[in-house]
């Protein structure tokens, strides 16, 4: 067909994922290739065959590092991707040791799943990728700053608008096909430095982040979320707990420890220990200091202390008084785990959540209140307090995407709403629908093809994947089955006598041999 078509191969109907692509005029383009994070099933798709040819590929267009945008792109290399992945000078620093630690995590969780005994006799779990494949990534990588156009032949041009989100992030505008788009990426709060090269508005098709997109967040003051972290550590520390902080390792690691050490050379905060036990965000955090000045000098304050290797990391679980930050900041893998074994048992001790959880993670269920979780196959009671810490987000709430968008009106075509759960995607929808110049929003499904038209509403070209609901959905079987087994263990452990709960199993035996 002649025109454009936009394909949505994640991030539509859940946050992560990112991957659309855009094909006409002769090239096909993918924006970013992120990894699925969530429920099993969700994370399951990560190691499905790639639903486009790789080899297709004309360009990458990689709108920010964080791993739900960019942890796939050796995967597509290692699949025969032979085209140009194209980011900003930071985001290709800050990729380099994230999908070198993405490598490692997948390895060890591979290695760990196969010598399961009820995994005997089944086919292997395999890597993603290794750091060959990132290898082939690098050598097919350019920077490119933002404003700077960049032609790809036939007519077809890109360009990277600052977004505000994390350093380096940018959302992305393609010329192609007689048709502008942009994709917003991930959304900052406050205003973005604008492009003098290229105007503000009149695109014919934006696709637009959602993940806040059904609420508003009250304003914290940075001197008010520094506060709140004070207090959170001065009542552990009279309580002789610990303080655990999972924290992504970008960007939300360097404003939490910037934090601190404010608070210590303020003397707001006692000189408690601070270990940043991610060796991941470590180098992350010498990559980002490069494009961040923040007037701190953390590095060298002595109670500030980077954790070097797994046997350091076992011995703060010895140790009371003190905050561990580690990755992940949803609790999905890396040291915050084994924290998180030691650390929930104790009612001393508090964990504090500074960022989104995604619907299915062990930091979602955390959150909402879980009193028992199994973590690398260890149940684990939950008695320590767990909170949210305020002011972190990098993410624009319903109120900065409607004023995003507003500056970027009036838009011709279409609308369509991604990177959200379903509350967002409808409440940022509705939201829309009260502004002028703005068409309907469209809210796509997992591999849905959307037919581009300049200056008019797109068209639904074919259908998404059939089980798409069912993999975007908040929870699974998979969680189901851990929130009976849960129900199970507490009313099994409420019985007065061991023949009691011999009478309860066998009742649910007969329950099951019916089935």
């Amino acid at each position: 067909m002649s025109g454009a078509t936009l394909k949505f191969h994640g991030a539509a109907g859940t946050v992560t994922g990112s991957c659309f692509e855009i094909t006409g005029a002769g090239k096909t383009i993918l924006i970013d290739c992120g990894l699925f994070q969530g429920t099993r099933s969700l994370e399951a798709l990560n190691h499905e065959d790639l639903p486009f040819d790789p080899k297709a590929i004309d360009a990458v267009l990689l709108s920010h590092a964080h791993l739900d945008h960019s942890g796939r792109l050796p995967y597509l290399y290692a699949r025969g991707c032979r085209a140009t992945t194209y980011c900003t000078v930071p985001s290709a620093d800050i990729i380099k040791p994230l999908l070198q630690d993405a490598a490692k995590l997948q390895a060890a969780d591979v290695e760990r799943r196969n010598r399961r005994a009820d995994r005997a006799g089944l086919r292997p779990f395999t890597p993603l990728y290794d750091s060959k494949d990132i290898q082939k990534l690098h050598k097919h990588l350019q920077t490119v700053g933002y404003c700077d156009e960049v032609v790809l032949g036939n007519g077809v041009s890109f360009r990277f608008w600052d977004a505000r989100h994390i350093v380096g992030s940018a959302s992305v505008e393609v010329n192609i096909a007689g048709q502008r788009l942009l994709f917003s990426g991930d959304v900052g709060p406050g205003r973005a430095i604008n492009c003098t090269a290229s105007d503000l508005g009149g695109y014919d098709h934006i696709i637009c982040e959602s993940t806040y997109g059904d609420r508003d967040r009250d304003l914290v003051l940075v001197s008010e979320r520094r506060e709140a972290l004070a207090r959170h550590v001065e009542d552990v520390m009279a309580a002789g707990g610990n303080v655990l902080i999972p924290a992504f390792a970008v960007e939300r690691t360097q404003a939490i420890l910037e934090d601190f050490d404010a608070l210590f050379a303020s003397k707001r905060l006692a000189p408690v220990n601070v270990f940043l036990d991610s060796p991941l965000a470590q180098k992350v955090t010498m990559a980002v200091t490069r494009y961040r000045d923040s007037g701190t000098d953390m590095l060298k304050r002595t109670n500030i202390r980077f954790i070097q290797n797994t046997a350091e990391s076992k011995k703060l679980n010895r140790m009371t008084g003190i905050v561990i930050i580690a990755g992940s900041g949803m609790c999905e893998g890396g040291r915050i785990r084994h924290h998180l074994i030691h650390n929930l048992p104790n009612r001393q001790s508090r964990l504090l959540l500074s960022g989104y959880q995604v619907a299915g993670t062990l930091g979602s269920v955390l959150r909402d209140g879980a009193k028992r979780v199994r973590i690398s196959g260890v149940d684990v009671v939950v008695k320590a307090e767990v909170d949210s810490l305020e002011g972190y987000s990098n993410h624009a709430d319903r109120s900065g995407l409607t004023e995003w968008i507003r500056d970027r009106a009036p838009v011709r075509g279409s609308i369509f709403l991604v990177h959200g759960e379903e509350n967002a995607l409808s409440g940022l929808a509705e939201k829309f629908a009260g502004i002028a110049d703005l068409p309907a929003a469209i809210i796509p499904a997992l591999e849905e093809t959307w037919a581009l038209h300049p200056g008019k509403p797109a068209s639904l070209f074919t259908a998404g994947r059939p089980d798409a609901s069912e993999l975007t959905a908040s929870r699974d079987w998979i969680s189901g089955l851990a929130m009976l087994r849960q129900e199970i263990e507490e009313k099994l452990s409420r019985q007065s006598s061991s023949q009691d709960r011999e009478k309860m199993l066998a009742a649910l035996k007969r329950a099951l041999d019916k089935v």
